[in-house]
């Protein structure tokens, strides 16, 4: 759009200061030196204005010689109808008289540096590019780039950088951390104990721990360790392991942006040091909204809501990406997909290498199941029984070896379960470890790892299914009760009924008498039948009533196992059948 402009001379009393001035701060002696300078030499430069109501003009760009001439008609020095010379500028839009205004202040003074950054803003959300700005400024695009950020600090470090009480360079770094750090490095400076730097101010936003404070997942999905600060104000506790951390954040965030989906027009998600929110306006009420998330490198999450769309051409957009104040990335020698591409047919190559060396396909199979080792819960409840049985006693003893053969004591005070597998930080030190062992030793601790892995499955019901756990236990030739003996434990979870038909199974109603048991307390009871029990098993001639308690075994006990309850509905519908056949 071409735009109309006319010169001429407008009386001082029919201007008006201009709206939406992108300069808010005037120093009153410059304004004065300027008045001088007109009052000597005259009107150097024209006014731009802009017809308003009437005969009135409201000014474009000028409105510090617009200032000087109101202190000279003050002083009395010219009179209110003193003729200004002027541009009329016609057809302007709020776009163009706010791109000329911001334009005629970076060229004739330094704007503060929050005025120039809310005015670049302001053009930028209306859709300047950032080459036009730069052209029409005379400014580079870094700098530019850096007022924009400023756009990004916390009120109080706004007030601070007006104040003189930090630099320009200190609030540029600081634009690296969210509201929260802005404000605690404001209460460091304020302290006076250390001279911070911009440099020092950098390093500190960016190189965030990673803290528990920051995450957004389950803490119970992080598998690593914690460090806590004891000498934080708060106890602070961090992530021994950043990159799982970080990882667990993304997931977190990508799940978060999926819910936000269902109810905003948009969400987009960043992942600068600190989230870019003024290169977007508050939507007004009624109109569709969006969200950002923004994933620092640090792992700290921002979210903002009600959010109107920002419309920037794509190299303005990929210019305002990245953070001035930001550690420059450094573009990778090879692409992700090439990396991905290189990656598989190395694995491939190492894959097939490993096909033809057994001995060393069997460490790398050990030092995996070591890595990511978890018992199979059985082993891990057991131990913590009075009487954890004898496969469990036999299976601690083996782990014990094992662990020692890896360089790894166990202490015998604590549970074997809550040491084993050995923790190391790196999995280099695990592959060494393994290494070192003869073959004898590897192909045990490797049948140890599948033997303490394997187990039932869904431990809360019986295991009544023809599954691979009963397929793999007939094949050993499992029979409980060479592993097992009827323990307090097991008959204290029984009923009084119950335990009342093993006796009669059992044998122990031959001794005692189904009658006399069947006056006793099922303390008494259980009593009873644990003394029966330990009679039969330590007997070297066992009586008939022994012989019965030693060959006894719970129907839970088979692979698979046998519900009596089951079972007996099964019996009734057989014989309802036949009743009915028989009917």
């Amino acid at each position: 759009m071409s735009i109309q402009q006319q010169t001429t001379t407008i009386q001082l009393g029919a201007i008006m200061p201009p709206q939406g001035n992108p300069r808010t701060v005037f120093d009153a002696s410059t304004i004065e030196g300027l008045a001088d300078s007109i009052a000597q030499d005259g009107l150097l430069q024209n006014l731009v204005v802009a017809r308003s109501r009437g005969k009135q003009f409201r000014i474009i760009s000028g409105e510090r010689r617009f200032r000087a001439l109101q202190l000279l008609a003050e002083r009395g020095d010219i009179a209110n109808d003193f003729p200004v010379p002027v541009e009329v500028r016609g057809k302007l839009s709020k776009e163009d008289r706010l791109r000329l205004a911001t334009v005629e202040n970076v060229q004739r003074e330094d704007l503060p540096p929050l005025d120039e950054a809310a005015a670049f803003a302001a053009l930028i959300r209306k859709g300047t590019s950032l080459d036009d700005l730069a052209a029409k400024t005379g400014l580079s695009q870094s700098t530019i780039r850096r007022r924009l950020v400023l756009n990004d600090l916390c009120d109080e470090a706004k007030q601070a950088l007006r104040e003189g009480t930090v630099s320009l360079s200190q609030a540029e770094a600081m634009t690296l951390g969210d509201d929260g750090q802005q404000q605690s490095m404001l209460e460091e400076i304020a302290r006076g104990y250390c001279e911070y730097s911009a440099a020092d101010i950098r390093e500190h936003m960016i190189d965030d721990r990673p803290s528990v404070a920051m995450a957004i997942f389950p803490m119970e999905h992080y598998q690593g360790t914690l460090t806590r600060d004891l000498f934080a104000a708060d106890e602070a506790s961090y992530f021994d392991d950043a990159e799982q951390f970080l990882e667990l954040q993304r997931q977190a965030v990508e799940a978060l942006a999926k819910d936000y989906e269902a109810k905003a027009a948009w969400v987009e998600i960043t992942d600068n040091y600190s989230l870019s929110a003024w290169s977007y306006r508050e939507a007004e009420e009624g109109e569709d909204s969006g969200v950002i998330i923004n994933l620092a490198p640090s792992g700290r999450v921002e979210i903002r809501e009600g959010l109107v769309s920002r419309d920037l051409d794509r190299n303005t957009a990929a210019a305002l990406s990245e953070h001035p104040a930001a550690p420059k990335k450094q573009k990778p020698a090879y692409s992700a997909p090439l990396c991905r591409m290189i990656a598989w047919h190395k694995s491939a190559a190492v894959s097939e290498l490993l096909l033809a060396d057994a001995r060393k396909a069997r460490e790398v199979s050990v030092t995996a199941k070591l890595a990511g080792f978890t018992p199979h819960e059985s082993v891990v409840k057991l131990s913590e029984q009075d009487e954890p049985g004898m496969s469990c006693d036999v299976l601690a003893m083996q782990v014990r070896l094992c662990a020692e053969w890896l360089g790894f004591a166990i202490d015998e005070d604590e549970d074997v379960w809550r040491q084993f597998a050995p923790s190391y930080r790196d999995a280099r030190d695990l592959y060494e470890a393994v290494r070192a062992l003869s073959d004898h030793q590897l192909e045990q601790v490797d049948i140890l790892l599948s033997a303490l892995s394997f187990g039932q499955d869904f431990c809360d019901r019986l295991d009544t299914q023809d599954s691979l756990f009963n397929r793999v236990a007939r094949d050993l030739n499992t029979d409980m009760r060479n592993h097992w003996k009827p323990d307090r434990a097991f008959l204290e979870k029984r009923t009084r009924d119950q335990l009342l038909e093993i006796a009669i199974e059992c044998g122990c109603a031959d001794l005692y008498g189904i009658g006399t048991l069947r006056t006793y307390k099922k303390g008494e009871l259980i009593g009873s039948l644990l003394r029966h029990f330990t009679g039969a098993f330590s007997a070297d001639e066992p009586s008939e009533a022994q012989r019965k308690a030693k060959a006894w075994l719970p129907d839970a006990m088979h692979f698979p196992a046998i519900d009596p309850q089951a079972a007996a509905e099964e019996a009734d519908a057989e014989d309802d059948e036949t009743g009915a056949l028989a009917a």
